[in-house]
């Protein structure tokens, strides 16, 4: 198996389970391992290592009185089938994309209070937009979803509350979730941390029809506890990954079993020059 690491543009740094929430994402940079450039193919041994992020810089957007508005997405929605060649379980992960046997699997490890995962899905030039209009729609490509919470209470409450939003939907209506995550990431900072706490999280679920925000809110009273340990679960195996920050991303060939790591926010021809040196495999 060939493993290269694609330093990312920016990732977000927090803090562990139990203290204080800290919304300082700061900027990453690289460092060249070798004398020569890594290029993004699968037969690449040339690793870049990302330095880490330090507490220091602050974010470059400013909390507004009104969500970010960005151009709606229908991705198609499938169920996570145990666990995958890659040896990552994804029997209570959301998998985007129009069937589980995809050519290429991304694992995409995020955080909702994270300034940098909503670049990547959401901003003006943004990854994820591209991949589901591409990649996605095409089935080259799918896509799981796992929790690195990296922000305090308020991001593990945001990630048992997306488990239990799965884990309602998943026999059925499963492109709801979408609208859901869609939905928190779009109120990212608003009303300084208030946004992302659990009264705010469930008042945007009552809003989608077809979520019941009841059983989400006893899923999550009932279940806290276990799905809590789910999410260490996920946050343990982005860190065997060699994240420390968010977002961050294996991308996966089935086929020849190779891997690639990519840290940040990268921009979208990253993936596409990586999943068509895949394909090329």
């Amino acid at each position: 198996m060939t493993l290269a690491v694609f330093g990312g543009l920016a990732g977000c740094l927090g803090e562990e389970k139990g203290n204080s929430s800290d919304t300082t994402p700061s900027s990453t940079t690289s460092s060249t391992a070798t004398s020569t450039e890594a290029s993004p193919t699968a037969t690449s041994t040339s690793v870049v290592k990302t330095a880490e992020p330090t507490p220091t810089s602050r974010p470059t957007s400013k909390p507004t009185s009104k969500p970010t508005q960005s151009k709606p997405l229908s991705p198609p929605f499938v169920k996570g089938k145990g666990k995958t060649k890659y040896g990552i379980d994804l029997s209570g992960a959301p998998v985007m994309g129009k069937n589980s046997n995809a050519p290429v699997h991304i694992y995409y490890w995020s955080d909702y209070q994270c300034s940098y995962c909503k670049q990547f899905e959401l901003g003006k030039h943004g990854a994820l937009p591209k991949l589901v209009r591409n990649e996605i729609a095409n089935g080259t490509v799918n896509i799981a979803f796992l929790q690195y919470p990296n922000y305090g209470d308020h991001s593990w409450t945001a990630g048992v509350m997306a488990k239990c939003i799965w884990r309602k939907l998943k026999d059925k209506n499963l492109d709801l979730f979408w609208k859901w995550h869609h939905t928190v990431f779009d109120h990212q900072e608003l009303d300084g941390g208030e946004w992302s706490s659990r009264k705010n999280l469930l008042k945007y679920a009552r809003k989608i029809k077809g979520i019941d925000a009841r059983a989400v809110d006893q899923c999550m009273r009932t279940n806290r506890k276990q799905l809590e340990s789910d999410l260490k679960k996920e946050r343990k195996r982005g860190k065997k990954e060699g994240f420390a920050n968010t977002p961050g991303f294996v991308l996966y060939h089935p086929k020849t079993d190779r891997q690639q790591i990519f840290k940040g926010a990268q921009p979208y021809t990253s993936f596409q020059k990586q999943i068509q040196a895949f394909l090329n495999q």
